[in-house]
């Protein structure tokens, strides 16, 4: 009988552990949304796979890991960036001497203000760049909760800026609409006309250059690279204006390309940086500015609230701190009052009371005029007559 009825446990537990293997395969296959039924003929799945079962895939860098996290390593790559813009103008000014090797007397890969040299592939090159960093905080900055009014927009229009920029680095777009311009209206402006497309980039590059300025407020190195470009892109203007450093030839050229590719480099670590920003901030790494405004409010409106409680709470028999600066000083304690049994105790030994101690003048009524000494219960006598007459007078 005992073998049967373990058997029967047996069963019983068997068949408990199934019924919970199908539950839970059920309830994981409702979870999952069905699949609608493939149009066409199923392709079958090869037997051999190239690339294995793909799990690689999950391991590879994002876009966003591509963007440095250290300042070190943002310095580092501005100085060989302002390396490479140091050797283009060292070979700018060494063609002169190199053009009498070729056959027609120039270097066109070193000529910083023809077109098709490696100034203008540098300066395209960067100009691209700090467009795909623009739409990658664009891709990170939507997701952001707080900004109900849709300002990461301005990403979006400083990329394409940003890539107008690099297109017109590469096929003098600007050239273009100066002639267009000056055709349209019959006259050149200041020169040469160039001051029409002085005039366009200012109005387009400067709307969205505040917009940037006021996006990038809790990030400072960002603004100040950004800062750094639009005063370099300034410089550059004014020199091919010819308003500084009129007619020096070489040296002009110099400055001018110089600041211009200076004015790309920053604005890519502009970009750059708030990259790193906007990532960091997303991740939880750096505190957002609203949050750490509210712990300051939540402090502050904490401190009298505390005291309040602590003030409310605290009954009479409670010490009040003194710091030992306020306290204060401690004056020398005057000797109590003795009391009675102590006074007989003195009188019957024989010993003298002490100067500092205080008589009640009753009592000094009561010491008779001569010398003997008086017990114990006719001190208490005197005492109780003492007290009947002053209760006497007083009624």
């Amino acid at each position: 009988m005992q073998f049967l009825r373990q058997g029967q446990n047996g069963d019983r537990r068997r068949r408990l552990i199934t019924e919970d293997a199908m539950s839970a395969s059920t309830s994981s296959s409702d979870s999952q949304p069905a699949r609608p039924p493939a149009k066409g003929p199923t392709r079958k799945r090869p037997d051999y796979l190239p690339y294995g079962d793909g799990s690689f895939l999950d391991e590879q860098l994002r876009l966003s890991d591509l963007v440095p996290k250290k300042y070190s390593t943002f310095g580092l790559l501005f100085f060989i960036g302002l390396g490479l813009i140091a050797g283009l103008e060292v070979l700018y000014a060494w063609m002169p001497r190199l053009a009498g090797m070729t056959h027609d007397g120039r270097v066109a890969a070193f000529d910083l203000d023809g077109e098709g040299g490696l100034a203008v592939w540098f300066s395209c090159a960067l100009l691209a760049s700090a467009s795909l960093v623009a739409l990658l905080v664009y891709s990170v900055r939507r997701h952001r909760l707080d900004d109900y009014h849709a300002r990461y927009r301005v990403w979006l229009w400083a990329a394409a800026c940003w890539l107008v920029m690099s297109l017109d680095e590469g096929a003098s777009l600007h050239e273009g609409f100066k002639e267009f311009m000056t055709a349209m209206t019959g006259r050149r402006i200041l020169g040469d006309g160039s001051v029409w497309w002085v005039g366009a980039y200012l109005i387009v590059l400067g709307t969205v250059g505040v917009r940037l300025l006021l996006e990038m407020r809790p990030c400072r190195a960002s603004r100040a690279a950004l800062g750094g470009a639009a005063a370099a892109f300034a410089t550059a203007v004014i020199a091919q204006m010819q308003w500084i450093m009129p007619q020096t030839g070489l040296r002009g050229v110099m400055v001018e390309e110089g600041c211009e590719m200076l004015g790309d480099l920053l604005l890519l670590l502009s970009m750059a940086l708030h990259a790193r920003f906007v990532i960091l901030q997303a991740q939880g790494v750096l505190p957002s500015r609203s949050r750490a405004g509210a712990d300051q409010q939540a402090k502050r409106k904490s401190k009298p609230e505390a005291a309040a409680a602590t003030a409310n709470n605290r009954s009479d028999l409670d010490p009040v701190a003194q710091s030992a600066s306020s306290a204060p000083a401690a004056r020398p304690a005057t000797p109590a009052k003795i009391d009675e049994d102590y006074e007989d105790e003195l009188h019957e030994r024989g010993t003298r009371r002490p100067r500092q101690q205080r008589h009640r003048i009753d009592e000094a009524e009561d010491v008779p005029s001569d010398d003997r000494k008086l017990n114990k219960s006719d001190r208490k006598a005197m005492r109780r007559e003492k007290e009947k007459q002053r209760r006497g007078e007083l009624d």
